[in-house]
């Protein structure tokens, strides 16, 4: 009877840990599976915004990006050089975008961007920064 609960118990115990580790393996899993789809969402993201902005230079994404809510399609935040002068963006990867301006800067970065936007545009590369650091220059 002893030898029967003492089986017992040591059949519970290495259950409950082959459950804790297939839950700890697929959390990971799905977390690399999550961290790899951010940054080809980044890639995305920089290529469509250099379509819509082609005086865009370079782009450092200051985050991996999340989808943040139902309906509300993943963003990330970066800072995109245009004409040597840097933006704060929140990027989408369909390449939709929106400039954040502080206070003091608002009338200045306006009026800036416009000045940007109506020069010529010349045939540039594009630096791109991942949020894990690593770089790349698309042609």
């Amino acid at each position: 009877m002893k030898q029967k609960k003492g089986l017992i118990i040591v059949l519970s115990l290495a259950m409950v840990t082959i459950i804790l580790l297939l839950g700890i393996g697929g959390k990971r899993y799905m977390d690399r599976k999550k961290t790899d789809t951010n940054f080809e969402n980044q890639r995305k993201a920089a290529l469509a915004l250099r379509k819509e902005e082609p005086h865009m230079t370079k782009i450092e994404f200051t985050s991996e990006g999340s989808r943040p809510g139902i309906g509300i399609p993943w963003t990330v935040g970066a800072k995109v050089t245009l004409d040597d002068e840097v933006f704060n963006m929140s990027v989408e990867a369909d390449g939709d975008y929106s400039i954040n301006l502080g206070k003091d800067e608002n009338n200045y970065k306006s009026n800036k961007l416009k000045e940007i936007k109506n020069k010529k545009v010349t045939e540039h590369d594009l630096k791109v920064i991942y949020s894990n650091g690593k770089s790349e220059e698309i042609k």
